[in-house]
């Protein structure tokens, strides 16, 4: 995949994830090749061994293979109706292949998902706080927002005001929290990463 990846083959990445998918599932290729392959690429990018180039090509296929999955999953009707799960990504934060492997989890598991994308202003999430009982909005946070305190406090006061509403937080930005200690706001709460995330559905 790296080899694919350097010389921009998009042949030779579908004949690897086509030989992958004959012993794996998709799951199981995602968390086992995927994930490491994408942490790799993101020490390669910041050893300028390879250009924003390689890394959105690489992050476009992969992509496409989340769409592939998560269409198939999106004709199924959910069988969970405890939570209504709202998934975005704060204004400025456009990293959002985590995000998409965050929704095929969701919908795996059973649950009605709204998936709005990369870079949401807050403000326009005031109306599905109040459609839904029981919503949970989840980020998935790489490099956005920089000030993560402000914008928790805004978030809660803002768009998560009732009991029935609950902000969960993955990605980058939240193992720091984790791993920082900080005291979160009530009804926001931060995962390492999906896995943890899905237990506590």
């Amino acid at each position: 995949l790296k080899v694919a990846m350097m010389n921009f083959d998009q042949s030779l990445f579908l004949k690897t994830y086509d030989g992958l998918l004959e012993n794996n599932t998709f799951r199981e290729i995602y968390n086992d090749v995927f994930i490491p392959l994408l942490k790799d690429i993101g020490m390669l990018w910041q050893a300028g061994t390879i250009t924003p180039a390689h890394e959105q090509f690489i992050s476009t296929l992969i992509k496409q293979k989340l769409f592939i999955n998560i269409e198939k999953l999106q004709f199924e009707k959910p069988s969970k109706t405890d939570k209504v799960f709202v998934l975005f990504l704060p204004e400025e934060e456009i990293h959002d292949v985590g995000l998409f492997y965050t929704n095929y989890e969701l919908l795996l598991h059973g649950y009605k998902v709204i998936f709005l994308g990369q870079s949401l202003p807050m403000e326009d999430l005031t109306y599905l706080s109040k459609l839904f009982d029981n919503t949970v909005f989840v980020s998935y946070l790489t490099v956005k927002p920089k000030n993560i305190d402000e914008y928790l406090e805004r978030f809660t006061e803002s768009i998560c005001t009732g009991d029935k509403c609950e902000y969960w937080l993955l990605g980058r930005k939240a193992i720091e929290i984790i791993e920082n200690d900080y005291t979160l706001p009530n009804r926001v709460r931060a995962f390492k990463n999906i896995n943890e995330l899905t237990l506590n559905l």
